[in-house]
Order: structure tokens, then sequence, then C-alpha cells
């Protein structure tokens, strides 16, 4: 009937579609074509498209995100990902200038054989673990090292990891719309500081958690089981991670209402619970009592 307002699938049918490939074919590029280390993946064409700069964990690349990435193109997304500060003592502000680089990149150059466009007002930043931090930098509003801001359309942090103390403190400039996904129970450790960091940041929110989520099993490993399609991440992680991924940014950066519940702060997503800052329990521990392997007092 003429004027009838289409109405979404549930989150959860949206979810299940969304792990699966989406409909375009994907072609990987080379970013040292434009002076920079790393790579980049997209739909085969498409005018216009939406765009991320991806940002990699401590001790990982680009080529440990190889099958998220290349999902997130499938679906008509460019990705971008720099390969930098991957030593054992790397730089968070380093690498977000890398990101602003990268975000300068999908705006201004032309991609694949001119069949590929870019929308310059539609490009996000994400990062996971260390490079999310480094992916709050980039989303700040300071000059950096000599790189000015660039302002994203949206912000995703993926199992975000402390760094230094003055990250917190940058984040509350940070205005975009943000999603951070974390692992249940470990909100506020050693090695994720997601919580607080879902407090800090200085626009709207979406703040969710995955039961059961390992940080690091959404690195990828390389090896002879990848030629038959397994890529060697934890399954469970990689699954939740790559949909809530793509609806988010399907709808963020895409302008698809259709997955509009992906950037609806007060909705549980399949796997990915809904979480109030306000009512997430912080860590019954201090850092140094987790790490010893101390156990929280009996209520």
């Amino acid at each position: 009937m003429f004027g009838k307002k289409l109405v979404a699938p549930p989150p959860g049918k949206l979810m299940a579609e969304l792990t699966r490939r989406g409909p375009h074919k994907v072609d990987r590029g080379d970013l040292r074509i434009v002076g920079m280390s790393g790579q980049i993946f997209g739909p085969r064409t498409g005018k216009k498209l939406p765009a991320v700069a991806f940002a990699h964990d401590w001790l990982a690349s680009s080529t440990r995100y190889r099958d998220l990435v290349h999902h997130l193109a499938s679906w008509g997304i460019v990705v971008a990902v720099p390969d930098s500060q991957d030593g054992v003592f790397p730089s968070d502000i380093e690498l977000a200038t890398d990101l602003r680089a990268a975000v300068t990149v999908l705006r201004s150059v032309r991609l694949g054989n001119g069949t590929i466009s870019v929308d310059p007002h539609r490009v996000g930043i994400a990062g996971h673990g260390f490079g999310a931090a480094a992916a709050v930098r980039a989303a700040t509003d300071t000059v950096l090292l000599g790189r000015p801001p660039v302002e994203p359309r949206s912000l995703t942090a993926l199992f975000p990891a402390p760094t230094t103390a003055d990250l917190l403190p940058a984040a509350k400039t940070v205005t975009t719309q943000s999603l951070v996904l974390a692992a249940d129970g470990q909100l506020d450790s050693m090695t994720q500081n997601a919580l607080a960091l879902a407090e800090s940041l200085g626009g709207d929110v979406v703040f969710r958690t995955v039961e059961d989520a390992d940080n690091r099993g959404l690195l990828e490993k390389r090896g002879i089981k990848s030629l038959i399609g397994v890529n060697g991440a934890d399954k469970d992680t990689h699954r939740v991670v790559r949909a809530q991924l793509t609806g988010y940014l399907l709808h963020t950066l895409g302008g698809d209402d259709r997955y509009a519940a992906f950037a609806d702060s007060g909705k549980t997503t399949g796997d990915a619970v809904a979480t109030s800052v306000d009512d997430a329990d912080p860590a019954a521990l201090d850092h140094l009592s987790q790490l010893l392997g101390a156990k929280p007092p009996k209520e």
C-alpha cells in the first residue's frame, strides 16, 4: 500500500544476516601506492560509498584482520588499515596520525580504476584493543604531531585497551557518535578499559557487552587452514563483532535505517547486550590484584 512505512526486521534476524558475506565482490589494494604501509579493501564498484579507517591491536597488523575487513567491504564499505606501530612499545598517538592520514586518503584519492568513490562526509574511524585507543585519539579535536582533526562521522572501539593517563581526558573531546564493544567481565581490567572509555566519550555512546568474548580472539591467524576459509580467530567473537560493526557502520556511515537498532543504545542486538554505564558494575579488584590472580571478596 502506498505510504506504508517499512518496518525493519528484528535485531536478531539482522545479526544473522550480517554474519554472512554481503552482496558485493571485493578488491584489495596496497596503501603504499599513496606512501603508507597497509591495506585497503573495497567493493569492486560503487559511488559515494561509506568508508572507515581501522587501527590494529598491539603486536598485530592489517593481515590479522583480512576476513573482517573483507566482510565489511562485501557490504559496501571501503576499509583502510594502516600498518605502523606494530612493535612492543607502540605509540597510540603516532598510530592515530596514520589513521588521520588514511581518512584523508579515503576522502581524496580515487580508488580502483575510477569505479569507486567515497563520500567524504561518510567516513568513520575504528580500532581494536590498542588500536581502539588510537582511534579515540584520531577522533579528538586536537592537532596530533602536526596533523589536524578529521571530524569522523562515527567512532568504533572494539575491546578497547588502556594506554596512557591522558587517553580518557582526550576522549572527553570526542563528540561524534560512538560504539564501544566490550567482553563481559572485562569492563575494567589491565587489558580493557571499556567502561571508563564509554563514560568518558563526549558524544552519544552505544555500549554493548558480549558474553564469553575473547578480546584477542578477533585476531586472525594466517596459515594452511586459511586457504580453506579457516581464519584462526575465535569463531564466536568474530561472528558477533563482524555483525555488530557492519550494522553500526551501515547505519551511521551508510545512512541505512534498516540497521538503526545497531546505533540505539537501549537495544540489545543478538549476543551483544545493551549495557548502561551507570548500571555496569566496576571491577571488584584493582588492576594489580587482578594481575596477581586474587579472588574478589565474598559478599
